[in-house]
C-alpha cells in the first residue's frame, strides 16, 4: 500500500510538473509580444505635412508611420500651431526600438512595462489628445499565455482620468492616463460617428454607475453581462467599457460570447481607431 501511495504521489507531482513546465513555456513565448515594431521603413512625411488637405491616401500612411489616425490628426491640426512637428514626433517614436520588463500584477498574471537602460520606467510615446468616451485597450497582461489584455474608458479628458476595474479584490476606480504611455502598446478607440457630446454622456453614466464596483471576472456567467442602470453587481475591466456603451445602445462585443474581453472589445466593428502604439497597425489584435 505505501508503493502504490508513493507511485500515484509521484506522477501527481510529474503531472503538475508538466503543468508548470507548459505554463512557463507558454509565458515565455508570449512576452515577445509585448511590443511590435514597424517591419517597414519610415518614410519622410514633409510632402504630406505641407498640404493644406489630406487625401486618404495621405491619412493612410500617417496611420503606417506615426499610428495616429484620421481622428488623431485631425485634433493634433486643429490645436497646435506646431501641429507638424508634432506629428513627426509621434513617427520617431512609433519606429523607436525599446526596452520592457515584465513583472507579476497578481499571482498568476503579469504585466509589461518600457524602462529605460537604468530600469526606470519611462514612455515609450504620446498619447493622442483624448475626449470623453475615448476607450484605450493594452495586450500588455497575460496570464500565462494568454494575453487577456486591460481595457479603461476616459473620463475627464482634461486632467487624464480614466474609469478602470483593475483588479480582483478592488472595486473600480479612477486612474490616471500616464499609465498608459508606460505600457509597451496600446490601442485608443472611439465609436464611429459618435458626436463629442454623445460620448461625454457614456462617460458621465459610467461615472456615476460603474464606479466603485466589486471585480468579478466570471460577469455574463454567473451573473448577467447586461445589467439595469440600478442593479448592476460586479463588472471587469473590459465588461465596465461594454456595459456604459450598451446603456446607450451599443454592442462593442465583437464576437457576442457571454464574456467580454479587450480583444472582443479592439476588434468591435462598432469602433475606429484613433492611436495604436507598438501593435500591427493592419491588424491590431489578431
Amino acid at each position: 500500500m505505501k508503493i502504490r501511495g508513493l507511485r500515484v504521489l509521484l506522477v501527481i507531482v510529474l503531472a503538475l510538473s508538466v503543468i508548470a513546465g507548459v505554463l512557463y513555456i507558454s509565458m515565455a513565448l508570449t512576452e515577445p509580444e509585448a511590443h511590435i515594431c514597424p517591419d517597414y521603413p519610415m518614410e519622410d512625411l514633409s510632402p504630406i505635412l505641407s498640404k493644406d488637405a489630406f487625401s486618404q491616401d495621405d491619412y493612410l500612411t500617417l496611420y503606417y508611420q506615426t499610428g495616429l489616425a484620421k481622428p488623431a490628426v485631425d485634433d493634433i491640426r486643429e490645436m497646435y500651431d506646431d501641429w507638424q512637428e508634432r506629428i513627426l514626433r509621434f513617427q520617431q517614436n512609433f519606429f523607436k526600438e525599446i526596452d520592457y520588463v515584465c513583472e507579476k500584477n497578481s499571482p498568476i498574471s503579469r504585466e509589461e512595462s518600457i524602462v529605460d537602460e537604468n530600469g526606470n520606467y519611462i514612455d515609450g510615446t504620446e498619447m493622442a489628445p483624448l475626449h470623453e468616451g475615448y476607450i484605450l485597450i493594452t495586450k500588455c497582461s497575460h496570464t500565462y499565455g494568454w494575453r487577456n489584455g486591460h481595457a479603461a474608458l476616459v473620463v475627464d479628458a482634461a486632467n487624464g482620468r480614466t474609469l478602470e476595474s483593475v483588479v480582483l479584490g478592488e472595486n473600480s476606480s479612477i486612474q490616471h492616463i500616464s499609465k498608459w504611455t508606460n505600457y509597451p502598446n496600446f490601442i485608443l478607440l472611439r465609436p464611429r460617428g459618435a458626436t463629442y457630446d454623445e460620448m461625454s454622456q457614456v462617460s458621465e453614466t459610467a461615472s456615476e454607475l460603474l464606479f466603485d464596483i466589486p471585480y468579478d471576472f466570471t460577469v455574463g456567467i454567473f451573473s448577467p453581462k447586461a445589467a439595469d442602470k440600478d442593479k448592476i453587481k460586479g463588472t471587469q475591466c473590459s465588461h465596465l467599457v461594454w456595459q456604459a456603451y450598451y446603456y446607450f445602445g451599443y454592442d462593442l462585443d465583437s464576437d457576442g460570447g457571454l464574456i467580454v474581453t479587450p480583444k472582443d472589445i479592439a476588434n468591435s466593428p462598432e469602433l475606429e481607431v484613433v492611436q495604436v502604439y507598438g501593435v500591427d497597425p493592419g491588424n491590431i489584435w489578431p
